[in-house]
């Protein structure tokens, strides 16, 4: 991960992906609405938290790296999303909010 840009965080946007998921992860959070706050940090803490936790410490640096680049301004998403079959009836409207949820959920448990 030495080029790390924006598109990097489908490494770990791959743990919300329906060919990654288990059948119980994917049961937790299917009927989850994705852009409901709450419900959010629980897909979050589901599914992404230990997905990140699997990654060894270059790993999660690389990736804390990319999660602070998506937040910054004037950065699209638009490749990021196109590759990854998420499990949710809608679309993620505020993506930068998920990323800061993601940060702040993966902060917590460090």
């Amino acid at each position: 991960m030495s080029n790390l840009k924006p598109e990097s965080i489908v490494t770990l946007l791959k743990y919300l992906d329906i060919d990654f998921l288990t059948e119980d992860q994917y049961e937790e959070i299917c009927d989850l609405n994705i852009n409901d706050e709450e419900q959010q940090l629980k897909v979050i803490k589901a599914v992404i938290v230990p997905g990140f936790n699997s990654l060894n410490d270059r790993e999660q640096q690389s990736m804390m790296k990319v999660l602070n680049m998506c937040l910054g301004d004037n950065i699209s998403f638009t490749g990021v999303f196109v590759s990854i079959s998420l499990p949710f009836e809608n679309e993620i409207i505020d993506k930068k909010n998920f990323f800061r949820n993601i940060l702040k959920e993966i902060s917590n448990e460090l």
